[in-house]
């Protein structure tokens, strides 16, 4: 789930280029050490995961990044072929290969950041904290040939923060193959209203969902709540959802649900909720406005660059009166959202059609 986003971006790219993907990591289960290389092939892409025994040492869990992000780029060479142009998703430590490769063979590099770590709320928390990191990111940030962030919303936050580069804005992608509107509905007689996520309650605020829909159940009997996902929050917040009485009733888990199980539920909801605290640019809303489902979420990061009057309600972060006031509304004046003209926009700014197509725009200019 974490790296869906940037699963999605490679498969877009795979459309023009051929793609190798290389992931490295330190990993608790392995003792100091061993090392598990992962070979395997998804949607066509190459992928090369490396797992090495997490050290207690940081300087040595340092030293295994650099190693085995190197190990990684000889058996991709190797058996592929020359690298024209690496691409760096998510900062900081995976600028290593990228920066190996610039500098010992002359391969540029692009930069595409997702994370929310930048954004002021975060900053001011610690989560871009330590001269080492901010001298490393900047200097990866340099020598990049360009950077594209999801949002321009997070574009302007690392400018901010002085890192400076060419920026592009390329959005989080869907597979409009899979996600696009239902031609009727499947024969629910209440509202559904469905929530997708990672469960990572600090950032996403399912319970603050909970609360607001525990509250609206008091008076009407409409509509139902379906919670799509996992995570490391899933029993924490199932709890919380058991203590209102309504879980299998009114507020239902499904668990994980990927492909076309995640697109046949999204297709077939009436709205999508999203309350959090920060983000960026979910796949998941993206994902409900290519499939033509409206989208009532919090005010957050850059979702406002893309949900607007047509396509969904805005609350403020937080605000569970906003919020049970957005639902309200919601079921009690249906809005009549134009399904087949939200698509349109999602297929107009999210396809991997239009993906491919900028990050191809952006290759050709900085290879």
């Amino acid at each position: 789930m974490l790296g869906l986003f940037v699963q999605r971006h490679a498969e877009a790219v795979q459309l023009l280029h051929d793609v190798e993907v290389l992931y490295v990591t330190a990993d608790t289960a392995l003792h100091p050490g061993k090392v598990i290389i992962d070979e395997s092939v998804h949607e066509g892409i190459h992928e090369t995961r490396i797992y090495f025994g997490k050290h207690d040492s940081e300087p040595a869990n340092a030293f295994g990044y650099v190693k085995y992000y190197i190990k990684g780029l000889h058996l991709i060479t190797r058996k592929r072929g020359k690298i024209d142009l690496a691409h760096v998703h998510v900062l900081t430590r995976a600028a290593i290969p990228a920066l190996w490769l610039k500098y010992t063979s002359g391969i540029p590099y692009i930069i595409t950041e997702h994370w929310s770590r930048y954004l002021p709320d975060n900053v001011a928390k610690g989560s871009y904290s330590g001269q080492l990191r901010k001298w490393f990111t900047r200097f990866a940030v340099n020598s990049a040939s360009a950077i594209t962030t999801v949002t321009q919303n997070l574009a302007d936050a690392m400018i901010r923060l002085g890192l400076k580069n060419k920026y592009f804005v390329v959005p989080n992608v869907a597979d409009t193959e899979l996600f696009y509107p239902a031609k009727e509905k499947a024969g629910h007689s209440v509202n559904k209203l469905i929530h997708v996520s990672c469960f990572d309650e600090p950032a996403k605020n399912i319970k603050g969902i909970i609360n607001v829909i525990s509250k609206l159940a008091v008076e009407r009997n409409d509509f139902t709540l379906e919670i799509i996902g996992d995570g490391v929050d899933f029993t924490d917040v199932k709890q919380h959802a058991e203590n209102t009485g309504l879980v299998d009733t009114r507020i239902f888990f499904t668990g994980l649900l990927t492909g076309e199980a995640l697109a046949s539920r999204m297709r077939n909801a009436d709205a999508l909720v999203m309350f959090s605290n920060y983000e960026n640019l979910p796949c998941t809303i993206v994902e409900s406005i290519c499939s033509g489902v409206p989208v009532i979420s919090s005010d957050v990061g850059g979702i406002r660059e893309h949900v607007k009057s047509d396509n969904g309600i805005l609350v403020n972060a937080g605000d569970e009166a906003g919020l049970e006031s957005a639902i309200r509304s919601f079921l009690t004046v249906p809005l009549r959202f134009n399904s087949a003209k939200i698509h349109g926009y999602g297929e107009e700014h999210f396809s991997m059609k239009k993906i491919a197509g900028l990050f191809e725009s952006i290759y050709s200019q900085h290879k």
